[in-house]
């Protein structure tokens, strides 16, 4: 009808860009993203700011002189394309669903009768994109609540570490491992809200790269230690309106006794030597005494420390065996 090279479908927030386009015109929106450009881009910005309920052509933001300063509409043309229709609709979620209709340059600016045409199908596509996120949000918590049935305390988690859903189990941690500050949930323990902040940063960043984590929490006066499993949302799991950064699965021990090297090993994605030394530290026995029991050099220990070290977030021997014993004493914000 529009006569268009092809289209992109996006959500635009402040945590991150959400995207599925045309076969014919991915490639050429994945090269605008990749460049940056998203963050800079007057047509979304002006589009949004009008809160027209319909379709926009270029020419009804920006005049011919505008366009042609505007640097974003330049490396547009350069690259394939150069000409826009869309439309923006506000999702009750807090995204802002933007449908981009592409055409290249040389095929000349889109009408506002071609404009009008499409407004006749915004009202379906509102109610579909209504639909899709209410959907999306029924899956958070439907998510949330299998874990739960399973004993776990969960949650989701957007981008900037708000909370998009979570079970009674992860509720009932609040306010001594966890609160519900505005706009992110804070770990009550420095250097465990440190290291979510950075892996949230991280997967802000490159979310197709985004890696599971395991953060531990030392025990409190009013908490026993605990595990918080930042499990990605990645691949299939997201469409574009997939707010989602990860899960969060809280796993709580006594102090009573000892974790089996089964459990640490679980915990903390160590491999079953690493779990072993683990265990043989928390005991106590020191490398040399660890080296005996397994029946390893004592550089073998050593070795094999250090990834402990890295993946149960601790320091040293005494920092791991006090985790691990769940007497630690927690450094509150």
């Amino acid at each position: 009808m529009a006569q268009a090279w092809g289209g992109m479908l996006f959500t635009a927030t402040s945590e991150a860009t959400r995207w599925t386009a045309s076969p014919q015109t991915a490639n050429f929106f994945e090269q605008f993203l990749a460049s940056g450009w998203m963050a800079k881009n007057p047509l979304v910005e002006r589009g949004v700011r009008r809160d027209h309920a319909g379709f926009l052509t270029d020419l009804d933001l920006f005049t011919h002189d505008e366009l042609d300063a505007e640097p974003m509409y330049d490396y547009m043309r350069r690259s394939g394309g150069g000409w826009h229709l869309g439309t923006a609709i506000a999702v009750p979620n807090g995204d802002t669903l933007v449908i981009n209709i592409e055409r290249r340059h040389s095929q000349g600016a889109f009408l506002r009768e071609q404009a009008e045409n499409l407004d006749l199908y915004r009202p379906h596509l509102a109610r579909a994109a209504l639909l899709a996120a209410r959907y999306t949000q029924s899956r958070y918590e439907a998510t949330v609540s299998d874990l739960e049935a399973l004993g776990l305390a969960a949650a989701a988690v957007s981008l900037t570490g708000g909370l998009l859903a979570c079970n009674a189990g992860f509720a009932a941690l609040m306010p001594t491992l966890i609160q519900d500050a505005p706009g992110r949930f804070v770990v009550m323990h420095r250097s465990a809200q440190a290291q979510v902040q950075d892996y949230l940063a991280r997967t802000r960043a490159a979310p197709a790269a985004a890696a599971g984590a395991s953060i531990p929490v030392p025990a409190g006066a009013e908490r026993p230690p605990a595990i918080l499993h930042l499990v990605p949302v990645a691949g299939c799991a997201r469409d574009v309106f997939a707010r989602t950064a990860c899960l969060v699965v809280i796993t709580t021990a006594g102090t009573d006794r000892l974790p089996a090297a089964a459990l640490v090993q679980g915990l903390f994605d160590l491999t079953p030597a690493e779990a072993r030394v683990a265990q043989s530290i928390a005991q106590g026995l020191g490398v040399p005494g660890a080296a005996a029991r397994l029946g390893v050099a004592e550089n073998t220990v050593r070795s094999q420390l250090k990834p402990v070290f890295a993946k149960t977030g601790t320091s040293g021997q005494a920092e791991l065996a006090a985790l691990l014993n769940g007497l630690g004493t927690p450094k509150l914000p």
